[in-house]
């Protein structure tokens, strides 16, 4: 089981302390996706993506990277692979990540269009660069997306200096769980971006499938994507 802790000194992964709050033990969560027999002549093998849904995650247990360029749904194509920056630093047995260490990942699918306009941009992250060992295989789901400062701060006046703003801002006034308990995540939860969908497992492969009622989808500098391992959710 993953142990990763924000070294920045305000949150921990090894902290427990709010699990009673979480929905199901999170089992689902902690899976792989599996593979089902095709029926006949039906071809290649479906996937079973581990359900998130009704699934929240300790805040704490997640880990913020931050979008470098512009990721534009227009000009990506699947197998192309895009980079972020962890925000903190994380330790973990498996994975010591300075902070800004990169997170590696690659489109699935991308499409733009217009009359009507819609978009899709689906991303799947399974490496990351730890501290003695670049590029090391990890899974990571996305879990939510949170525009960058400039833009969220027309839906949250002052954000707290100092500090992360996921953490402090977006966390505790309950924008990352709508509805529910503080400085947890909610998988599938956009802040600030209103035409902007997530389906966490919803591309091709359980990969997390973005779509917008716009021409295409555009993930800005320094817009941050919560992540999570498969067994954040306990």
């Amino acid at each position: 089981m993953s142990a990763f802790r924000r070294i920045h000194g305000r949150r921990s992964w090894t902290s427990r302390i709010a699990a009673p709050l979480l929905l199901a033990a999170g089992s689902a969560f902690s899976q792989t996706p599996t593979e089902i027999a095709p029926a006949p002549g039906i071809g290649a093998k479906a996937p079973i993506c581990p359900a998130l849904a009704n699934r929240f995650i300790p805040v704490g247990e997640t880990i913020e990277a931050r979008v470098v360029g512009l990721l534009d749904s227009a000009h990506l194509k699947p197998g192309k692979e895009i980079w972020l920056n962890s925000v903190y630093g994380e330790v973990d047995p498996e994975c010591p990540m300075d902070a800004n260490a990169v997170i590696y990942g690659h489109v699935t699918a991308a499409s733009s269009s217009r009359n009507p306009d819609a978009s899709e941009l689906s991303l799947q992250f399974d490496h990351a660069d730890c501290r003695g060992h670049a590029r090391k295989e990890m899974k990571f789901w996305l879990v939510a997306v949170v525009a960058p400062p400039e833009d969220t701060r027309s839906v949250h006046d002052a954000l707290p200096t100092g500090a992360g703003y996921i953490d402090d801002g977006w966390g505790s006034d309950q924008k990352l769980n709508p509805g529910g308990a503080p400085k947890f995540v909610r998988p599938g939860v956009v802040v600030g971006m209103k035409k902007l969908t997530l389906d966490p497992q919803g591309g091709p492969s359980c990969s997390a499938r973005l779509t917008s009622t716009n021409r295409s989808v555009e993930l800005g500098a320094g817009a941050v994507l919560v992540l999570a391992v498969p067994d954040a959710a306990h």
